[in-house]
């Protein structure tokens, strides 16, 4: 089983090395370093570092704007493709888009910049301490069991709030299976494979969701600016994809129910620190 205190230097790994895609400008450094700082939140959260915890969620939430403008414009540049838009409204919306996303890679570099370095800083220092009493797969078992918990109904019948609050509980649930897994453990590793296809199918229905509201956004903006052909366009452009979010927002329901219906596994045990002779 891998050592205990090695889980906060994958953290910090995983964080220099997004930090390191976001200073050679790689196109998917945005989603590492989030996605980095959200497994460092939910592990930190877990093993009671909660500033840690905390600090890492503030810098996600700093980039959220931004990673979905990421989203937006390669969805746009899909749909412009497939000639649901005219060349004319998909170069218009794709510079206004652009505009926006350049003032914000000035709050990527200045997020991957010293408060990421701080917080490596206390990882590796949190790496070179001798594990606490307790230990770490007692306290993230712990942790798991209380993330399931959003988990314990499908989502049927609940509106979009619900479905992102959901959507949030899968990845942190995953996270802490996978740490779980990475400390040997081995059965929560079938669990974080099943979390991982329904977050994808959380997140295809959310990145649509999100850019339809970009979408009705760009078409207010639009009529305000008496861009008449360009609302129009727009707004046709949103009805011809109800249909779409409205399948996708299906098949997250339907993934949902899967993991449900799996949840009589690892997780129903008690955690290691009251089975301390269990084998998982």
């Amino acid at each position: 089983m891998p050592d205990p205190v090695s889980l906060w230097k994958l953290r910090s790994d995983a964080l220099v090395r997004a930090r390191k895609a976001v200073r050679r400008g790689d196109p998917e450094a945005l989603h590492d370093l989030r996605v980095a700082l959200r497994r460092l939140s939910a592990t930190a959260g877990a093993l009671g570092r909660r500033e840690i915890s905390d600090d890492a969620k503030s810098l996600v939430r700093s980039l959220s704007e931004q990673r979905q403008l990421e989203v937006d414009r390669a969805l746009l540049t899909k749909i412009g493709r497939l000639g649901f838009l005219s060349p004319d409204a998909a170069t218009a919306l794709a510079a206004r888009w652009e505009k926006l996303a350049t003032r914000g890679e000035r709050r990527l570099a200045k997020a991957a910049g010293k408060p990421v370095e701080t917080l490596v800083r206390r990882l590796d220092r949190l790496a070179r301490r001798d594990g606490d009493a307790e230990t770490p797969t007692a306290r993230l078992e712990q942790a798991r069991l209380r993330a399931e918990r959003a988990l314990e109904q499908p989502l049927d019948g609940r509106d979009d709030h619900a479905m992102h609050r959901y959507r949030i509980a899968v990845k942190k649930a995953r996270y802490l299976a996978e740490d779980l897994g990475a400390l040997g453990v081995s059965p929560w590793k079938g669990r974080a494979e099943r979390e991982k296809d329904l977050q994808e199918a959380l997140g295809r229905w959310n990145d649509l969701r999100m850019f339809c509201r970009r979408l009705v956004e760009s078409r207010r903006d639009a009529e305000a600016r008496g861009a008449v052909t360009l609302s129009r366009e727009l707004g046709r452009l949103l009805a011809t994809l109800e249909p779409t979010i409205a399948e996708v927002r299906r098949a997250a329901v339907d993934a949902s129910r899967k993991v449900e219906t799996s949840s009589r596994g690892p997780a129903t045990a008690k955690p290691r620190a009251r089975q301390r002779s269990a084998t998982h």
